[in-house]
């Protein structure tokens, strides 16, 4: 059965303008090395992906150097890598993507669903079909995973979705406003799991959805920060089986 960690809100490039410089270098640097750690655990937990699902970067105008060093960090897992943009990095035609590609740092392990529109990646090895809807903005009114529910996956895979969002309804008042995702969408979809980023605690929604919270915790306390989850799909009609594995140092 097909095994892969879902990860989201990495915020690389993040500047920590409140704190001492030394310290806000020390913050800054421990977001690079918790990647390594995720490549690490990836390999040796044997899974066949890992799901980045938005805020890869925390910015635009991250600095090229930096960019570098994120793609380096992934080397630690050879295996696949699919990335959606978030809000914070989303897919602009001259915005940190395009800065990644044009400096030809993008493994071809890293499978970069840009968009504008929601598409499938088909990684063939754990027969799964990876839906994603990619934010193209910072802010959208509609729900970017609506098209889920009509798109094709080849029989008998697999399915799960990747997004970045807020689910309608279910998160404290006043953050859900933009970029919304229906609460039911797995069922809707016929996903086998749906892998959200955007709320920066790990977060169960149903048996299907979960937020996997950033992995090395910030300014929000006490949310469940500072993890990944392994998440691992049963057989046609069962629940995934999730685990959240500790991967924060500060």
């Amino acid at each position: 059965m097909p095994t892969f960690l879902h990860t989201a809100d990495w915020q690389i490039g993040r500047l920590y303008t409140t704190f001492p410089p030394d310290e806000a270098a020390a913050l800054a640097e421990a977001r690079l090395q918790v990647v390594e750690r995720i490549a690490e655990l990836a390999r040796n937990e044997g899974v066949d992906a890992v799901l980045v699902a938005g805020d890869v970067f925390d910015a635009q105008g991250v600095a090229p150097r930096t960019i570098r060093r994120l793609f380096l960090a992934l080397q630690g897992f050879g295996g696949p890598w699919v990335m959606i943009p978030g809000n914070h990095d989303a897919a602009l035609a001259d915005g940190v993507w395009a800065t990644a590609q044009r400096l030809g740092v993008v493994p071809p392990n890293v499978h970069l669903c840009l968009g504008p529109a929601a598409q499938v990646v088909e990684l063939a090895g754990p027969r799964t079909a990876v839906l994603c809807a990619p934010l193209s903005q910072r802010h959208t009114h509609g729900d970017l995973t609506e098209p889920f529910d009509a798109l094709a996956s080849p029989d008998g895979w697999w399915r799960v979705g990747l997004a970045h969002g807020a689910v309608q309804g279910l998160l404290p008042e006043g953050i859900d406003s933009a970029n919304p995702i229906a609460p039911d969408r797995a069922q809707r979809a016929r996903l086998d799991y749906l892998a959200l980023g955007d709320w920066h605690g790990t977060r169960l929604i149903d048996e299907r959805t979960w937020y996997s919270g950033t992995p090395e915790p910030d300014r929000f306390r006490d949310n469940g920060a500072g993890q990944v989850l392994k998440v691992s799909l049963g057989a046609a009609g069962r629940p995934p089986e999730v685990v959240a594995l500790a991967v924060g140092r500060h």
